[in-house]
């Protein structure tokens, strides 16, 4: 619907004018003055689409009016009616952009067909002015939309947006950025500004990068305290959570102009990508660098405390020490994933080596899985599953720790003379060479590394009490290829050298 403004001092002229655009049903709106002193005045406080004004009235008449209205809204389209057909009123109105003169009186056909004409153009101005206006939002949002990319100059965009009223440079700035699990965006959009204007009182920009993802840009004059910041992101948070979605919300750290604010665009972005137990509160960016430093050493501390626990065996302290530090990641909110991720793997992989599960296939699988967790609870469930696991392979090793050091024995017995170690042995048996070790021991009393020494020890006293191979070459049958090296080992466990035994075992067989 569009505004007319019906300016005469004549009431009846008015009220004929009225008659006319009810009997054609024009889609006007209509308001009237008696002068063109009130007639301005109106305008200045309404808006007004078309200007019909007499030219004879008191106070001021209808080409200055058409003048003045002209200056304030060059929009407004003016018709021009008088009593006085001549040719100078008609230069005149064609001076101050009237688009039309009429004659009084007025000739019906020519008063529709004149109104028809005019309301086409206010109709089209109309179109354009929505159309340009629309564009010019799209072109700041748009701009917006690139102020948000951390590798852009802030600057040259800063410099684009001041062409819309937007003067960044010297304000102070702070970006809250919220994500949903669903497109809340897309679907509450309206709901959502509403909640802005409700929640942020000082200036702001909002700024949709997705359906799911929307920063909001607030800013000041003045100095943006930490209290108010953290008072309308919480009133954001709790407005938007208690509508039933579920939402994150990263606050940036506070800046002025232009030099900072790269920099904490790209910390969100870097937080959003690393940031466990994402859809459980607000992460306060300055916060996280508060804090980082003592969350790495208490990290720290509880992963040597589990790993104690792992070697001792003690899966139930592993369970409540793992459980205290999900419990501690969840309440931080902004502890590093990937930092957790390999910690967890960490411990993942002290666990395995401590129960003998040598297959890198399996610790390849738990990888990936821990590795593509995007939430604290996905993390806690692969990690209750190697819990289990290892439970589950400490049981059926207790029963099977009898026949794989058996198997261990027999090894050593079978394969003494040749180049075997404690990590050859533990991948004949497909376990890890600490596994080994420790149920070797366990079973037997004494270290694999031990038991393999003594057994090629005695096999060697027993090739030289024989005395059919020369003594450089009963190393190398027990598994000795240096000679210096088996010599010096033969010493230390007997007390005289491979020489001194053979010619001691000689004499004993003379003698008897």
């Amino acid at each position: 619907m569009l505004r007319i403004l019906l300016v005469d001092d004549e009431k009846t002229e008015r009220d004929g004018i009225r008659f006319l655009i009810d009997k054609f049903d024009l889609p006007l709106k209509v308001a009237e003055a008696s002068n063109g002193k009130n007639a301005l005045a109106y305008i200045k406080e309404h808006p007004v689409d078309i200007l019909l004004t007499d030219v004879k009235m008191p106070y001021m008449d209808g080409l200055e009016l058409a003048r003045a209205a002209n200056a304030y809204n060059s929009r407004i389209v003016i018709i021009i009616f008088s009593a006085y057909g001549e040719f100078e009123y008609a230069r005149q109105a064609c001076e101050v952009n009237a688009v039309n003169y009429l004659l009084k009186p007025i000739e019906v056909d020519e008063f529709r067909s004149v109104m028809e004409k005019v309301i086409n153009i206010c109709m089209e101005k109309r179109e354009w002015e929505e159309k340009k206006e629309s564009l010019l939002v799209a072109d700041k949002s748009l701009l917006l939309f690139k102020l948000m990319n951390p590798k852009v100059s802030c600057e040259e965009i800063g410099k684009s947006l001041e062409t819309y009223g937007l003067h960044l440079q010297n304000k102070h700035m702070v970006v809250f950025s919220i994500e949903t699990e669903e497109n809340y965006f897309e679907h509450s959009y309206e709901e959502f500004l509403k909640i802005l204007e409700r929640d942020i009182p000082i200036s702001y920009e909002y700024v949709n990068r997705y359906p799911n993802l929307a920063n909001i840009l607030v800013y000041s004059a003045d100095r943006l305290e930490r209290e108010t910041i953290e008072k309308a992101a919480g009133k954001i948070y709790r407005d938007v959570a208690g509508g039933g979605a579920r939402v994150s919300m990263i606050v940036g750290e506070r800046c002025f102009g232009w030099k900072d604010f790269g920099k904490n665009v790209q910390e969100i972005e870097r937080l959003r990508e690393d940031t466990f137990s994402y859809f459980s509160g607000i992460i306060y960016a300055d916060r996280v660098h508060r804090e980082k430093e003592e969350r790495l050493t208490q990290t720290e501390l509880m992963k040597q405390k589990v790993l104690k626990s792992i070697s001792d065996r003690n899966l139930p302290a592993v369970r409540e020490q793992m459980a205290g530090y999900l419990a501690c990641l969840k309440d931080e909110k902004s502890s590093s994933a990937m930092y957790a991720k390999y910690t967890f793997l960490d411990i993942v992989k002290a666990m395995y080596e401590e129960y003998g599960i040598y297959q890198k296939a399996i610790l390849f699988e738990t990888t990936e899985e821990i590795m593509r967790c995007s939430e604290l609870d996905e993390v806690e469930e692969a990690f209750c599953r190697v819990m289990e696991k290892a439970d589950s392979i400490g049981q059926e090793q207790t029963a099977d720790i009898s026949q794989t050091v058996a198997n261990i024995i027999r090894i050593v017995k079978n394969e003494y003379m040749e180049d075997l170690s404690l990590e050859g042995i533990a991948e004949k048996v497909c376990l890890t060479p600490a596994y080994v070790s420790y149920i070797f021991k366990q079973e037997t009393g004494s270290s694999l590394i031990k038991y393999l020494t003594d057994y090629r020890m005695q096999q060697a006293k027993t090739l030289l009490e024989q005395g059919k191979l020369k003594i450089v070459n009963v190393g190398k049958a027990c598994g000795y290829p240096n000679q210096s090296y088996f010599n010096r080992l033969f010493k230390n466990h007997f007390g005289i050298t491979p020489k001194q035994y053979r010619e001691q075992a000689k004499g004993q067989t003379t003698e008897g």
